[in-house]
């Protein structure tokens, strides 16, 4: 039975029924400002807006492919056929022809769709704002059929663009089209530490419209200091040299203020270090050994090295890994399967001019017998557990299992591991604390077979 058959049925028994809006697709979406996430427009303007819409006709039956894409202006805004400057499906541009009605604008694709996988759909278009400022400016936007029936009801607002710090909603609002005054108190100064900065600061202004403040290095396209209250930017990694810096107000990107009288400033080489890494940790995997690092607090990491070196040789870098800006945490494998031993690993932080960081270094103990021995479960780490090396067995191949027995070969507890180490904490296999004293060890390897004998002392 399809979810039309009881309308079916009525209508066959003569009863009288309202038939319902198709609603087996369903969708979401957003609409923006082009290079402006603020999701505000100003008045009196012709800025261009991307409507972004996620399309599920997975659920779909005949008579709801879709044919038409609706946009319903809020008040005050226009749009003219020539304000449409692109439609796309699946970033494919498609053909459609535009009609406009009082406020509502149709785009009619030329070919309807008809496959029932999601899609993702884009409008840009120009509008024409009103005279006066509104708030929440709201859009409507339907899919039509097509027999020009709508498509379930409007769609519904959501973040389906990849920017979750954009608009991801159908309003906007409309402010006064007048640039906000200039800035002042402007002040430039060259980093004290060594780095090759510049920290500009400035008095905020009290325009409640004031969306942040653009700063300009010689003229060159702007940093962007979001925030009302900002106050300060610190321009990174300047080339040496003299710089002049100019600062302006910003409602959006289309209202700008003058600018600020320029402020010059002499920029030496970057001779400070950066800061080392924060935490810096080694884990025996299956493929090899695991560095996981913290980011440094330094703004000007370009790189972190990874160091190694076995014996007390001269640590050799193995690995660069290219520091990107909003990354936190760091990993890198060594892949190197290696032998009983010693073995030391470091990261250092690079800087674009060569800067590097103090050496933050952990070292790597590979035994072939369970360590420590004796070991007390009650101590503090690392003396509170001991591991029983996958190395213990030449040759060994495949997973771990360790059996724990005592003196009258009782097994106090089994365990396992898949390509790596076991810890044991001196409990049987029902939780309890064992007792002090000395206990039979099997470790077994891919049918090979190693035994001894731990001490735990309690």
């Amino acid at each position: 039975m399809t979810r039309w058959t009881p309308y079916l049925l009525a209508a066959l028994l003569g009863t009288v029924v309202a038939l319902p809006m198709y609603a087996a697709v369903s969708s979401t979406g957003e609409i923006n400002v082009q290079d402006d996430p603020s999701g505000r427009v100003p008045t009196s303007s012709t800025p261009t807006f991307i409507l972004t819409l996620l399309v599920d006709p997975s659920q779909a039956e005949p008579g709801e492919e879709i044919k038409t894409i609706e946009i319903v202006l809020p008040t005050g805004f226009t749009v003219t056929p020539q304000n449409i400057v692109d439609v796309r499906i699946d970033n494919q541009t498609v053909g459609f022809e535009t009609i406009i009605t009082g406020t509502s604008v149709r785009l009619e694709l030329t070919n309807e769709i008809d496959h029932f996988v999601s899609s993702i759909l884009e409008v840009i278009f120009q509008a024409r704002t009103p005279d006066q400022p509104v708030t929440e400016a709201l859009f409507r936007i339907a899919i039509r059929n097509p027999n020009n029936a709508q498509i379930g009801e409007f769609i519904k607002p959501g973040e389906i663009d990849g920017n979750p710090n954009n608009n991801n909603d159908y309003t906007i609002d409309v402010f006064p089209n007048v640039p906000p005054d200039t800035p002042t108190g402007i002040s430039v100064v060259a980093d004290e530490t060594g780095e090759n900065d510049a920290i500009i600061s400035w008095t905020p202004l009290t325009d409640p419209d004031v969306q942040g403040y653009f700063i300009y290095r010689d003229g060159n396209p702007p940093f962007d200091a979001r925030g009302r209250a900002s106050s300060s930017y610190r321009d990174v990694n300047v080339p040496a040299g003299i710089h002049a810096y100019t600062v302006a107000a910003y409602k959006s990107r289309l209202v700008v203020s003058p600018r600020s009288e320029p402020q010059s400033v002499m920029i030496g080489v970057d001779t400070n270090a950066p800061t080392p890494v924060r935490v810096f940790t080694l884990t025996q995997v299956a493929q090899g050994t695991e560095l996981r690092w913290s980011a440094s607090a330094s703004a000007d990491v370009a790189r972190y090295d990874a160091l190694f070196s076995v014996g007390g040789a001269s640590p050799q870098v193995i690995s660069s890994i290219v520091a990107e800006t909003g990354v936190t945490e760091y990993t890198f494998l060594h892949r190197e399967r290696l032998d009983v031993g010693r073995y030391m690993f470091a990261i250092v932080a690079v800087d674009e001019a060569g800067n590097i960081s103090e050496l933050i270094e952990e070292t790597l103990a590979l035994l072939d017998v369970p360590f420590p021995n004796p070991f007390t479960p009650l101590g503090s780490a690392p003396f509170n557990r001991v591991t029983f090396p996958s190395r213990a067995i030449d040759g060994g191949q495949g997973d771990m299992t360790v059996r724990v027995f005592d003196l009258r070969g009782r097994q106090m507890i089994e365990l396992f591991a898949a390509g790596g180490d076991v810890t044991w904490d001196g409990r049987d296999d029902g939780g309890t604390l064992l007792p002090g004293g000395i206990y039979v060890y099997q470790i077994e390897i891919g049918g090979l077979f190693r035994i001894g004998t731990i001490v735990l002392i309690r």
